[in-house]
């Protein structure tokens, strides 16, 4: 699956790949950071290694993965 790049509030890179469905893999400027996971309406973290992956960020993380899921389908 496709590995892509999300807009994120800092000046890094921030990379999204989904693993399988509804969990993706995050990486902040080429490192591994975490995985979320969209549960129930909402994302959650499910494991991570840098604490650039709060939970605040976890949700604007899953919104930025929602508006590209839609933007994907209207192609």
């Amino acid at each position: 699956m496709d590995e892509h790049i999300i807009p994120f509030s800092s000046n890094k890179l921030m990379k999204v790949k989904q693993i399988e469905k509804d969990y993706y893999r995050v990486s902040l400027d080429h490192s591994f950071i975490g995985y979320i996971r969209k549960v129930s309406g909402g994302w959650q973290l499910e494991e991570y290694s840098k604490a650039e992956l709060t939970a605040e960020n976890v949700q604007l993380i899953g919104n930025q993965i929602d508006q590209l899921r839609w933007q994907l389908t209207q192609f």
